[in-house]
């Protein structure tokens, strides 16, 4: 399954739960980056910085 195979409800709960965890200034630019390239990396996939 590619990620963008990942149905939408866990694509918004992924999104959420990185928001409020930066907005309460535990996670970093870099550790969110870090944390969805692990995700990412077990479906094939890889995280860019743009």
């Amino acid at each position: 399954m590619a990620v963008s195979e990942l149905n939408e409800d866990t694509q918004d709960q992924i999104c959420d739960l990185l928001e409020n965890l930066q907005q309460i200034e535990k996670l970093k630019n870099k550790d969110i980056r870090i944390l969805l390239d692990k995700i990412v990396r077990k479906y094939g996939g890889k995280v860019v910085n743009k």
